[in-house]
């Protein structure tokens, strides 16, 4: 069976033709986003042909199960969009949406670190915080996909995603590319100290046997576990920090494969 996953980010946007767990095409653009319904159409239209059975699309945002997304993420050209209706009276096809960070932890319990688990959570660490989180097997969303809104929790001045994603870096007048490039110790040890809170509110919450996280903050956390870790021997119990597994996710595809995943398996 072939599909179209498309995941949605706050920068760009990936898709790609998926069969049998693999990617056998694929498109990547930064994101239009005071346009992204046409930009959407337009990758759709690179993509599709006669055998793609449908379509799933991960977005940054609550999407209830009629496919509405709402509080959409930095893209206000989708807010309120009916993403499953709009694209099935385009293509004629079944469609499918979530939010992205579902779509990850989807994925990465198929095709990635979590196959040999049924309780993980992923963290998805770029330009915002999300959170996906697979409980017995399936996804746990809660409804309108808004339980794992980690991100959005009260922290010092303002959320924890203000001091636990990219956005830390430009509340210090820099980007997270940029100080891993110069290789910037000092402020990604100040963010592992930050993040730690992220992993204890995870393992308070759920207590998971995993976590994995991803993102384009995560390439960088040989420069912050360190910091990370020895600040969360004083956040969790003992045993909970023995126990605690976290692992970085190491597969690109991860996110097109997770959301294609919605109309391909019996998770939800």
């Amino acid at each position: 069976m072939k599909v179209i996953g498309i995941d949605i980010g706050g920068t760009n946007i990936s898709a790609g033709v998926v069969e049998d767990g693999k990617i056998i095409k694929n498109v990547s653009e930064d994101i239009d986003k005071d346009n992204a319904v046409e930009q959407i159409t337009n990758i759709i239209k690179q993509l599709i042909d006669s055998s793609i059975k449908g379509i799933g699309i991960g977005a940054p945002g609550i999407v209830d199960s009629n496919g509405i997304i709402y509080e959409v993420v930095n893209i206000p050209s989708l807010k309120k969009i009916n993403l499953k209706k709009t694209f099935e009276d385009k293509f004629k096809i079944p469609v499918e949406a979530n939010n992205d960070a579902n779509c990850f932890a989807l994925g990465e319990k198929l095709y990635g670190k979590g196959k040999s688990y049924q309780n993980l959570v992923c963290l998805a660490v770029g330009t915002g915080l999300g959170a996906g989180i697979i409980i017995n097997g399936k996804i746990y969303s809660g409804k309108n996909s808004g339980a794992d809104e980690f991100g959005r929790i009260l922290y010092l001045d303002g959320e924890l995603e203000d001091y636990c994603s990219g956005k830390f870096f430009v509340k210090n007048k820099t980007t997270g590319k940029k100080a891993f490039e110069e290789k910037n110790k000092e402020l990604f040890e100040e963010f592992g100290k930050h993040f730690a809170n992220a992993v204890a509110i995870t393992v308070h919450a759920l207590y998971p046997e995993l976590i994995v996280l991803g993102g384009s903050v995560s390439k960088a956390y040989d420069l912050f576990k360190d910091s990370m870790m020895n600040k969360l021997k004083s956040l969790i119990y003992r045993k909970s920090f023995e126990n605690l597994k976290i692992d970085i996710s190491d597969n690109k595809d991860i996110p097109v494969l997770g959301v294609a995943a919605l109309l391909t398996q019996k998770v939800l």
